[in-house]
């Protein structure tokens, strides 16, 4: 299991973006379904090795969205969650479809900036360590911590690498993420 987003863009690549509570996972995933992209899970993924490589398997759940996610996409409308704390809504909902399995191909650490998006590659190495620290798992089963870091150090090799800054121009209409990772 790891803390992340889950997502396959228009052109048919696999994408994963981890990191912790409020680095943008979740209204990333959402704006994502609004240009039409196929979103998982925006929280709880678990991993697989298969054959092929490393897979990302997504919880069937609604994306939940904090106060400022759902005004920074302009959404009206949702299912309250969360104790009536944050709005939710299927990819479905949003122009989207649903991803119940993609294998990373660009794994984005994300975090939310307050000036323009950009992103920047990292190495496999700096992705895996990031990994870590997003999957509980390799803390809460000690028996089987070392076979759960192969498989983060997997995705971490299998994927081209990011770390993304968030900013408000990710809204601005046109599908940045795109642009930024041709």
């Amino acid at each position: 299991h790891v803390h992340a987003a889950i997502a396959r863009d228009p052109k048919g690549r696999d994408w994963l973006f981890a990191g912790n509570a409020q680095s943008g996972k979740s209204t990333t995933a959402a704006l994502l379904a609004t240009h039409g992209w196929a979103v998982g899970s925006d929280d709880l993924t678990f991993l697989e090795q298969t054959t092929d490589g490393v897979r990302a398997i997504a919880q069937r759940a609604p994306i939940a969205l904090r106060p400022g996610g759902h005004a920074l996409l302009a959404l009206e409308g949702g299912t309250r969650a969360r104790g009536g704390r944050k709005s939710a809504y299927f990819p479905e909902e949003l122009g989207g479809t649903w991803a119940e399995r993609v294998k990373p191909q660009i794994l984005v650490l994300p975090r939310v900036a307050g000036d323009l998006t950009r992103i920047e590659p990292i190495r496999a190495r700096e992705a895996l360590a990031e990994l870590v620290r997003w999957s509980a798992w390799v803390v809460l089963e000690p028996d089987l911590a070392q076979q759960h870091l192969d498989l983060l150090g997997a995705l971490a090799r299998q994927a081209r690498c990011y770390r993304l800054a968030l900013g408000p121009d990710l809204f601005c209409g046109r599908d940045l993420l795109l642009e930024l990772v041709p």
